[in-house]
């Protein structure tokens, strides 16, 4: 599987910071002429015709850069066009400043990366937190080169072996919420692990009242817009993955398959307000990819099934109750079973996968 890694760069000398700069000026302006070149070409671009039709004029005009940074100048003004036929809008100008390379020609070596800069090789030392450096002993990928505010960071694309999957004796569904962010509960109803919303509510709901302060506040003065985006965006990525990972860890302790909730397309169905603004308040999308890349390092088994019917059918009976409303406490008229309604909804998910082809799922992490 490809993990990239995200690291922040060490102080640059003077030197350094020029080389880097300049090469990430001439980047974006190859990029914008192969773009060009995309205009005249007079067809439908792809790697072969346009590198056919420009790629000589293109290298000669930038020999700072390394011939392959000049091709992924070339691929990545394909997928920038592509994007705006799809999209429509203003011929794209690209102003990024960023700067591709293969992994060929990027050496990592104590604790940075040594890149091709205007005709030379430069060390570029990086900040490499202690999780990370267990990931630089594997083969790497693409190394992209960002600046973000005024610090320069490196994505590095590194190819991890994954490991053989358990056998499971079993399953924990996982449901999610808003009054209990995730809920997991195996087949038989006992819970494994439960993240109230509660704070994460209250979080939420500070930054939205903090920013419509200060969007007040700035447009009164400046006319210009507040952002605490960052802050939110910080707050949600560092929750998931701790709650990703203390689920994964606990289903390879007790020997047992995750079994996840198909939302693909829930936003853009049409469902109730409060719904709505429920399920933008937090990014599950984020959580479900978080838990099922640490799930694929740990060689535990990731099943998805549909989410339909799962909180009015009693996991007892397998009764459905249309009636059922957004009451805490699910209560079966048929048979009398009573559980917390969150909890009976990751049973019933739980139960979905726990059939006789839960060996073949189990197999194919990604099915559904």
């Amino acid at each position: 599987m490809k993990l990239t890694l995200k690291m922040k760069m060490r102080p640059l000398t003077r030197n350094k910071e020029w080389m880097l700069e300049q090469s990430i000026e001439a980047f974006k302006a190859c990029v914008n002429d192969w773009l060009s070149a995309i205009t005249q070409l007079g067809e439908k671009p792809n790697r072969g015709n346009l590198h056919s039709f420009a790629y000589r004029r293109i290298r000669d005009k930038y020999p700072q850069l390394h011939s392959n940074v000049v091709q992924d100048a070339m691929n990545l003004a394909i997928e920038t066009y592509r994007s705006w036929l799809k999209n429509g809008g203003e011929f794209p100008e690209f102003h990024s400043d960023v700067i591709y390379f293969k992994g060929v020609d990027v050496k990592i070596e104590n604790n940075g990366l040594v890149v091709p800069l205007m005709g030379k090789r430069v060390y570029l030392p990086l900040y490499v937190p202690k999780k990370y450096k267990k990931y630089l002993q594997y083969k790497h990928g693409r190394v992209i080169i960002k600046r973000i505010g005024k610090d320069w960071y490196a994505f590095v694309s590194i190819n991890i072996p994954e490991k053989e999957p358990i056998k499971p004796v079993g399953t924990i569904g996982v449901d999610l919420g808003y009054y209990n962010l995730l809920v997991a509960s195996d087949e038989k109803g006992r819970e494994v692990m439960r993240v109230q919303g509660d704070v994460l509510i209250k979080h939420k709901e500070h930054l939205e009242r903090l920013t419509a302060r200060r969007q007040q506040r700035l447009m009164k003065k400046f006319g210009i817009y507040a952002k605490t985006n960052h802050k939110d965006k910080k707050f949600v990525n560092d929750l998931n993955h701790k709650i990703a990972k203390e689920l994964v860890l606990k289903a390879k302790q007790l020997n047992r398959a995750i079994v996840l909730e198909k939302l693909k397309g829930l936003k853009r169905q049409k469902r109730p307000k409060q719904l709505r603004k429920i399920l933008h308040r937090w990014s599950y999308a984020d959580l479900i990819t978080k838990i099922t890349y640490k799930a694929k390092l740990h060689g535990v088994p990731v099943i998805f099934v549909s989410p339909r019917g799962t909180s009015k059918t009693c996991s007892n009976c397998g009764y459905y109750v249309k009636g059922f409303k957004n009451e805490r406490m699910f209560k079966c008229p048929k048979c009398g079973f009573q559980l917390d309604r969150d909890l009976n909804a990751a049973r019933n998910i739980a139960k979905r996968a726990f059939l006789p082809a839960l060996k073949g799922e189990a197999s194919n992490p990604q099915r559904g």
